[in-house]
């Protein structure tokens, strides 16, 4: 029997989510004083979050009509699983000679420098491409500074190189919906905007991630950009707006492979960082960090086992974690375990790792196998 570790992607669920994105921007749309159309992309970047790009992509083929990765090699990868939809390089490229790729695998990039409009503009392209020009309204992270943006616009659009030029920037606070940072990266970007939007060359503006579209409607402009929704985890921690109708993509699970009684006193684990203050039954999950659960979560962290809750137990193994079962009923080896999912969001178990759920999702190692549903 092989170790009974898994990781489930529900496709419907992204499917379901990504609908969802795509009715708050429209919806947006319709109801804004100047109607722009309003679409939605989706960001499969560092394999979906964790989920899996190419399935993600398939399953989103015929609805989404752009996808965004980081490079040039998760493109690469898309194209050679035969995916045909659009792809948008988030971080451009990395030097000159990925413009003929660009080119041949129909992509789109992002220009976040100087140095990427100058290698656009030498370049000797077999057909002109579509830029997303990436301007710095407060991130400070990526992007041309705002006093040089009409500059670097004015560069591209002269060039037979470029088809179209999107203006797009990246907010700093956007999961803190009245952060004056973010109102601030609005006003900038739309100031942008007015100035160069009568050019025949201008392709409108991409503001909303996954939080501004959420929670910030006059952020929602011609393209929106979610990534962390489309896999049913809200970018907030705010327990009022992380009541979202978003579906959980993952779901990691085991089973107990061990139960042993623990007398008062005695403890469990490495370092004996967990004391029975009682009689308690301690259940052994074949499940650890190498599998991709954090190390950091501490004893208190909610686990599901057999469609109960009960709190992780001591340090986090490489292989096993260990969780007090003392008053659950109907326990036993083989006992059905979620670690997170559609009954633990993994945000709460982030939370108890003092960590992110990007994070948790995005870096799972491939030692648990896979299975994707509802392709």
């Amino acid at each position: 029997m092989p170790r009974p570790i898994s990781i489930t992607v529900d496709l419907d669920a992204i499917r379901q989510n990504f609908a969802y994105a795509n009715a708050l921007g429209v919806n947006a749309s319709e109801s804004s004083a100047n109607g722009h159309q309003s679409n939605t992309l989706a960001v499969i970047k560092a394999d979906a979050y964790g989920h899996g790009a190419v399935a993600t992509a398939r399953a989103l083929d015929g609805k989404a009509a752009l996808l965004a990765v980081s490079s040039i090699e998760e493109a690469v990868s898309l194209r050679q699983h035969h995916i045909k939809t659009s792809i948008l390089l988030l971080e451009g490229c990395f030097c000159p000679s990925e413009l003929s790729v660009v080119n041949e695998l129909n992509l789109q990039i992002v220009i976040h420098n100087q140095k990427q409009i100058e290698d656009v503009l030498a370049q000797v392209l077999a057909k002109p491409i579509n830029i997303w020009l990436k301007i710095d309204t407060g991130m400070h992270r990526l992007g041309i500074p705002v006093s040089e943006a009409l500059r670097a616009y004015t560069q591209l659009v002269s060039s037979k190189n470029v088809r179209s030029v999107m203006l797009m920037t990246h907010f700093a606070t956007s999961d803190q919906p009245e952060h004056p940072l973010l109102l601030s990266q609005i006003e900038s970007i739309q100031k942008l905007a007015e100035k160069v939007s009568a050019q025949p060359s201008y392709a409108g503006c991409s503001l909303a991630n996954s939080a501004a579209l959420l929670a910030t409607p006059k952020s929602i402009s011609t393209w929106n950009r979610p990534g962390i929704m489309l896999y049913g985890i809200s970018p907030f921690n705010q327990s009022d707006i992380s009541a979202l109708p978003l579906i959980p993509a993952m779901t990691f699970c085991s089973k107990v492979i061990a139960l042993r009684r623990v007398a008062t006193g005695e403890s469990v684990g490495y370092g004996a960082a967990w004391t029975a203050k009682r009689p308690s039954v301690i259940a052994t999950v074949a499940a650890g960090y190498g599998d991709g659960y954090p190390r950091t979560a501490k004893s208190g962290t909610p686990v599901m086992i057999n469609g109960q809750i009960a709190p992780l137990a001591g340090r986090v193994s490489m292989d096993m974690l260990c969780v007090d079962v003392t008053q659950l009923i109907d326990i036993s080896e083989g006992s059905p375990v979620e670690l997170w999912g559609k009954n633990i969001p993994v945000n709460d178990v982030a939370t108890w790792a003092d960590t992110l759920g990007y994070e948790l999702v995005t870096r799972m190692p491939t030692r648990a196998k896979r299975v994707f549903i509802n392709e």
